[in-house]
């Protein structure tokens, strides 16, 4: 490839104000170079590694900025600051943890063999994103986001729905026992696929078990399998209870002044 002309050369003011294209920049010698060709997505990758290893308050962004090759003014262009670049990064590892779209969609007309992939899938996420397990588990032991932020990026509808549409039909034909709910079933999911990751060291010390061993990974998989499968299917007698968990209660609205003195909003 022949260098640009002198004359032809974009000044650094017009580099930074227009997309970078490798085919117009490949021999520029400006310093932009670098930062123009990584994308917001290069950051949050290098983000996902350290907020998940690290946790947010030792990962810097100098540290990000200098791995990405993105200046930190652009950092703060895309994400505002360092709590908006977690924020955006905690909202794909939940993304990267979801099945894909085809299991949700699939319909199965025997409920085990369909709670079976299901889980399947799940387990396979999380071998599959360690890192992202990792950071929605640091995020569960030390919260940086309130809860509101959470609520706004952790919308897991589609999941629910359709683990709820095999528990009722199960449950309907007689397959699966009453007084489960999805979140039973998600809880003991996520507690047993997520071991691989927090019992690693521990399992390793004291009993010389690798869980992240090729042979264990597979072990593990059949052993969430069965687990959730014989926790729907065991022949113990109804509790009474509609299910082990149960979701919070709304939280009221403030209760305003007028309320409070029995005072009619048009009263004057």
């Amino acid at each position: 490839m022949s260098t640009p002309h002198e004359d032809e050369t974009p000044s650094v003011k017009a580099y930074e104000s227009t997309p970078a294209s490798p085919a117009n920049f490949a021999d520029s010698k400006l310093v932009e170079v670098p930062e123009e060709t990584a994308t917001p997505e290069d950051v949050i990758t290098i983000a996902l590694h350290r907020f998940a290893i690290q946790g947010f308050q030792e990962t810097k962004l100098d540290a990000i900025s200098k791995e990405s090759g993105m200046s930190k003014r652009m950092i703060h262009y895309h994400f505002g600051d360092k709590r908006g670049l977690y924020h955006r990064t905690l909202a794909t590892a939940l993304s990267n943890l979801q099945p894909p779209t085809e299991v949700h969609n699939r319909s199965f007309t025997v409920p085990v063999e369909g709670v079976r992939r299901f889980v399947d899938a799940m387990f396979y996420r999380m071998v599959e994103e360690p890192e992202s397990l990792r950071l929605v588990l640091r995020e569960s032991l030390e919260p940086v986001l309130d809860l509101v932020e959470m609520s706004a990026i952790s919308d897991a509808s589609e999941l629910t729905l359709h683990l709820e549409r095999l528990l009722l039909m199960g449950q309907d034909v007689g397959a699966f026992r009453p007084g489960i709910s999805t979140h039973d079933l998600l809880a003991l999911i996520l507690a047993l696929g997520s071991y691989r990751v927090t019992g690693h060291d521990l399992t390793v010390n004291l009993f010389d078990i690798d869980l992240q061993s090729r042979e264990n990974t597979e072990g593990m998989r059949r052993f969430v399998i069965d687990a959730v499968l014989a926790f729907l299917t065991s022949n113990i007698s109804d509790s009474g209870y509609s299910s082990y968990l149960v979701q919070r209660a709304p939280t009221p609205s403030p209760i305003s002044n007028d309320e409070v003195y029995g005072f009619e909003k048009d009263i004057y």
